[in-house]
């Protein structure tokens, strides 16, 4: 807000910062209900979306990508192993760590959940126009890099 500058001005970013954190609800009310429907946990398909552009990531990686807790994480892992999904492998880095790879059975269960979540993102992108597409990226890299700079800066 202004240091008491326009109250008309301030309102009306206020009213669009509110429709703009609605919609990003909205978006993830429907990806949770997806998920419901297909009877999956949110969890779950955090972790198979992730590893869907990222097979062989280590479980730290998928941590931080996420923000799901390292036990989610472990305990979704644990279970793709346990029902033959995806296996857990030495990283060609550290052999400490270990890479979650997806079996090939793994690999079209995974497609099967996230391939058409992907492609509604896809036609629901390609039913904007490219002038309003590339003008809401802009938008959101400008306001994402804005939003993080004035985060940091926040006193606490």
């Amino acid at each position: 807000m202004s240091d008491g500058g326009d109250i008309s001005a301030d309102r009306a970013i206020g009213d669009r910062l509110d429709r703009f954190f609605d919609e990003l609800h909205r978006i993830d009310v429907a990806l949770a209900d997806y998920s419901r429907r297909l009877g999956v946990a949110d969890s779950v398909m955090c972790v198979l979306d992730y590893l869907y552009d990222h097979d062989g990531a280590s479980q730290r990686a998928i941590c931080e990508y996420t923000m799901l807790p390292r036990q989610t994480v472990n305990n979704v892992v644990s279970s793709l192993v346990e029902q033959g999904y995806a296996r857990l492998e030495e990283s060609e880095g550290d052999r400490r760590v270990k890479a979650v790879r997806f079996t090939e059975e793994g690999r079209r269960h995974c497609n099967a959940l996230v391939a058409p979540e992907r492609a509604a993102e896809y036609r629901a992108m390609s039913g904007l126009d490219p002038a309003l597409r590339d003008e809401m990226l802009r938008g959101m890299e400008i306001f994402g890099r804005e939003f993080r700079l004035q985060l940091r800066n926040a006193k606490v």
